[in-house]
């Protein structure tokens, strides 16, 4: 695997300095160039500096720098065109082989340059697998004549993160955002300071809850949500002590707000029938509609049993029957605001989730886009029929006004 470091070369006249980088100077005297400080810092773990330098520094340092470290020259232009400007993130890219580790020092990196830098690193990771170890900032302080670098990784960190809770909330997809929460818990380890303890059980608590919502284990959906719930509360503690996490706590807020609707104790209280009506909501929303068609399935008979107080699960082919035999003799019961609506539906859906259990494999199969329609129309009915029927105990508990 090769290990890169990439740096920026500007036109300035650089201050000889050492730079202080995870708790020591470097290098042993004096340098005006912050590549000779990383490498020295990393030196004889077999790190290979590539450093970016327009023409006009090419002029100005390449040779003083070729006299104290060895590098490879990349050179990009000026950057004054837009067409300039993805060159040089074209440049980036090609110096960067595939599935290597990198550090990136943006010390003299000039104008967009910084900015070409983050949106070349996730275009890295994505495209050619490369692992970015660090993002540094070299900055000299002339009042003291000391140098420091700066770790700016935990920024790239932060756009992972946004884009991880964008996957988690628009399509369920949790596994890239528990990862990252492992790793800040992990980091948080390797230096002085608060620790992330709790980050890690909400990647867990995570995963526990959308493999219950795409393998549709109803109860234990409800269970993982109102875990997760309890675990987010705890980690806002880490949030609040982690400068690297605060931002964090902005995507925790809204993973609370998509959960929390789903946390119920049990699946056939009026509070887990209520749940599961946000559990078929989600999983349109995350276009899971073969679970979504599914759960709309049993939620009706589900309702058939609570409104005959029949027993959810012993008694659930009863209900399943007596679905089914009025859907075969539709005529008697057409007038009963109470059964119609049940029949029509029961009818609706079991069509739908035989066309798609069976893969399309009969004859006069839907269409995928008519099919979609079809199953947002049913689960919106199934949910209406939810809130009418605990409106109507609601008020019957109330009593008149």
């Amino acid at each position: 695997m090769s290990k890169v470091v990439l740096s920026f070369l500007g036109t300035g006249d650089y201050t000889p300095t050492q730079y202080q980088l995870d708790g020591k100077l470097y290098p042993d005297l004096p340098t005006p160039y912050t590549q000779e400080a990383l490498l020295k810092r990393y030196e004889g773990d077999g790190w290979t500096l590539k450093v970016l330098m327009t023409k006009e520094a090419e002029k100005k340092h390449k040779e003083a720098l070729a006299e104290r470290v060895r590098y490879e020259a990349v050179r990009i232009p000026a950057g004054h065109t837009e067409e300039e400007l993805w060159q040089i993130f074209n440049a980036i890219v090609d110096s960067i082989p595939e599935e290597a580790e990198l550090i990136i020092d943006i010390s003299h990196g000039f104008r967009s340059q910084p900015i070409l830098v983050l949106a070349a690193l996730q275009f890295l990771q994505v495209a050619k697998g490369v692992r970015v170890r660090r993002i540094l900032y070299g900055f000299y302080d002339p009042t003291t004549q000391k140098g420091n670098f700066f770790d700016l990784t935990g920024f790239l960190y932060l756009m992972e993160w946004a884009q991880a809770t964008h996957d988690l909330l628009e399509h369920g997809e949790a596994l890239r955002l528990r990862k990252l929460l492992r790793d800040i818990h992990s980091q948080s380890y390797q230096v002085e300071g608060p620790k992330a303890k709790k980050l890690t059980n909400v990647g867990e608590a995570l995963d526990k809850v959308e493999d219950a919502l795409d393998l549709l284990r109803v109860k234990e959906a409800l269970t993982s949500a109102k875990e997760l719930i309890r675990h987010l509360r705890a980690a806002s503690d880490d949030v609040a002590q982690l400068s690297r996490s605060k931002p964090f706590g902005l995507l925790l807020e809204g993973i609370r707000e998509r959960y929390q609707p789903l946390a119920a104790e049990g699946p056939f209280s009026p509070e887990g029938i209520r749940a599961q009506g946000e559990m078929m909501r989600l999983l349109l929303q995350t276009r899971r509609y073969a679970q979504a068609i599914t759960l709309a399935r049993e939620l009706l008979v589900t309702l058939v049993c609570y409104q005959q107080d029949w027993h959810p699960i012993e008694e659930r082919e009863l209900a399943e029957d007596w679905l089914n035999d009025r859907t075969r003799n539709k005529e008697p019961i057409t007038e009963d605001p109470q059964v119609a609506p049940f029949i029509r539906l029961w009818e609706r859906i079991a069509d739908l989730r035989n066309d798609v259990a069976h893969a399309a494999m009969r004859e006069n199969p839907a269409r995928t886009h008519s099919l979609v329609e079809a199953a947002k129309d049913v689960c919106t009915q199934v949910a209406e029929l939810i809130k009418d029927l605990f409106s109507k105990e609601e008020g019957t508990r109330q009593g008149p006004a």
